[in-house]
C-alpha cells in the first residue's frame, strides 16, 4: 500500500463510462458473449502503461522523449499523440459530465422534463470540478483517489455477491473470442444500434475500458512525484546506463514498484468492468433493456434493485462515486500528460508547471461545456474518442516503446521476450482496429 499511488489515480479517472455505462450496455445487448473484450483491454493496457513506466524508472526520462528521436520529421510521435490527447481532454469530460448529469437528474427529478437539465447540472459539474481541481495537490489526489476506487470496488462485489450470474457462460465468454450478432429484438427496440456494427461496439468498448493515451502519459509523469529508481531525476536526454551486474541488478529491482502499481490498478479496473458487464447480461439481457443516451442509469438500478428496492440508494452512490471519482481526478492526469508533451516537443523552452496546469484546465473545462451546450451526448462523445484515443493512441503508444527498446535501452535492462511479444500484439491489434473503427466512426 504504501507502494500503491499513482494507480489509483489512474484508475479512479479511468473507471467512468465505460465500465459503468458501455460494459453493461455491451452485457445487456449481447449477454455474456464479450466479456473477453474488457480482459483483452485490460491486458494489452496494462502492458502499454509498465512498458512506459518501466522505461522512467530506468532512465528517469518520460518515454515521449524518447519517442521524439525516432526517426522522421521532429517530434512526430509525441506530436501525433499530443493532437490526440488534446483533442480528447473536452470531450471525455463533457461525455462524463453528462453521464453524471444524467445520473442527478435520476436522483433528484430536477430537470427531467427540460432540455436544459442536464446541460445545467453538467455545467454545475464541472465548475465544482474545476475548482477542486485547482486547489488540490499530488498527495490529495492520491488519497482520494484511493479512497474512492476502494468505495468502487465495495459496492460492485456487493452488487455481483445478490445478482446469481451463469458463472460457465461468464467464462466460456471471457475465454473464447468471437462476435456475436445483434438479437433482433435489439435493433427493433433499439434504432441507435441500426448504423453501429457489432465490431464498432467491440471497439469502443475497448477503448472506454481502462482509459486512453491522453491517460497514461499523465500517469508516466505521475511516477516522478513517487522518486522510484531514476524517475524523480530529471534526464535531459538518453541516460547511458550501467552495465555493472549490481548497478543492473539494483536498476531492475526497482521494476517492482510499477509493476506492482498497475497490477493493482488495472485488476481494479478489469474486476470492476467485468463485474458490471456480467450484471448487464444477467439482469438486464433476460429483460432487454439496454442504457442508452436517453436514459444511462436507471436500467443498471436493477442490479440490485431486484433483490431490495433500498438497495438502488447503495448502487446511486458507488456510480456517483464512480462518474464524481473520475472527473474530480482528469484534471490534474491531463495537465501533466500536456506538461510531458511541451518538454518532449519543445525541450528549449522553459515550462512553468503551474502556469500550464491553469490553460489546460481552463480548456477543458471551456472545451466540455461548449460541448455539452451543443447538444452532445455520452454515448455519441464516447463513440468518436474512445476509437482512437483508447485504442489507436495506445497501439501506437506500443510500437513505438518496441522501438525504444532496441534503440535507447541496453540488452541487460530490455523487456523479457513474453513482455515483448505481449507488448507488440498490443501494438499491433490496437492499431489495427483503431484505425479501421477511428475511419468509420468520424465519417459516420
Amino acid at each position: 500500500m504504501r507502494v500503491f499511488g499513482p494507480g489509483a489515480i489512474i484508475a479512479s479517472v479511468t473507471v467512468g463510462t465505460g465500465e459503468t455505462i458501455f460494459a453493461p450496455r455491451v452485457g445487456a445487448v449481447f449477454g455474456y458473449a464479450m466479456l473477453w473484450v474488457p480482459l483483452a483491454a485490460v491486458v494489452f493496457k496494462a502492458a502499454q502503461v509498465y512498458a512506459g513506466a518501466r522505461y522512467i524508472v530506468l532512465t528517469g526520462e518520460h518515454p515521449l522523449r524518447a519517442w521524439s528521436r525516432i526517426p522522421g520529421p521532429r517530434a512526430w510521435v509525441a506530436k501525433l499523440l499530443g493532437i490526440v490527447s488534446i483533442i480528447a481532454f473536452p470531450m471525455w469530460m463533457a461525455a462524463l459530465s453528462d453521464a453524471l448529469a444524467s445520473l442527478c437528474i435520476w436522483i433528484t427529478g430536477i430537470g427531467a422534463e427540460s432540455s436544459w437539465g442536464r446541460p445545467l447540472w453538467g455545467t454545475a459539474i464541472i465548475l465544482t470540478a474545476t475548482t477542486l481541481s485547482l486547489i488540490q495537490t499530488y498527495n490529495l489526489v492520491e488519497r482520494v483517489s484511493t479512497l474512492i476506487l476502494v468505495l468502487k470496488m465495495g459496492l460492485i462485489l456487493l452488487a455481483i455477491l445478490v445478482v446469481k450470474p451463469d458463472w460457465a457462460a461468464a467464462l466460456w465468454g471471457m475465454l473464447v473470442p468471437h462476435l456475436p450478432a445483434y438479437e433482433p429484438w435489439v435493433t427493433a427496440k433499439y434504432p441507435d444500434f441500426m448504423g453501429r456494427t457489432v465490431f464498432f461496439e467491440m471497439a469502443v468498448l475497448m477503448g472506454a475500458v481502462g482509459g486512453g493515451v491522453q491517460d497514461y502519459l499523465g500517469y508516466v509523469g505521475f511516477l516522478r512525484e513517487k522518486n522510484w529508481g531514476a524517475a524523480g531525476q530529471a534526464s535531459e536526454g538518453p541516460r547511458k546506463l550501467s552495465h555493472e551486474p549490481g548497478v543492473v541488478a539494483r536498476g531492475l529491482s526497482w521494476l517492482r514498484a510499477p509493476a506492482l502499481d498497475a497490477t493493482i490498478s488495472f485488476g481494479s479496473v478489469l474486476l470492476i468492468t467485468i463485474c458490471f458487464m456480467i450484471l448487464g447480461a444477467a439482469v438486464l439481457h433476460p429483460l432487454r433493456l439496454v442504457p442508452t443516451d436517453a436514459d444511462l442509469y436507471s436500467q443498471q438500478s436493477k442490479f440490485l434493485g431486484l433483490i431490495h428496492p433500498q438497495l438502488i440508494s447503495v448502487y446511486k452512490a458507488g456510480v456517483f462515486f464512480a462518474i464524481f471519482g473520475a472527473i474530480y481526478g482528469m484534471l490534474p492526469v491531463y495537465a501533466r500528460t500536456t506538461y510531458e508533451l511541451a518538454i518532449a516537443i519543445w525541450p528549449k523552452r522553459s515550462w512553468d508547471f503551474d502556469r500550464l496546469r491553469l490553460q489546460v484546465i481552463l480548456y477543458t473545462a471551456v472545451g466540455a461545456l461548449l460541448l455539452l451546450w451543443t447538444g452532445f451526448k455520452t454515448v455519441v462523445l464516447a463513440g468518436i474518442v474512445a476509437p482512437f484515443a483508447g485504442v489507436l493512441g495506445c497501439g501506437l503508444w506500443c510500437l513505438a516503446m518496441i522501438w525504444v527498446e532496441w534503440k535507447q535501452l541496453p540488452a541487460v535492462y530490455r523487456m523479457s521476450k513474453w513482455l515483448l511479444a505481449l507488448t507488440a500484439v498490443a501494438g499491433i491489434t490496437m492499431t489495427a482496429v483503431g484505425c479501421y473503427v477511428t475511419a468509420f466512426s468520424w465519417w459516420r
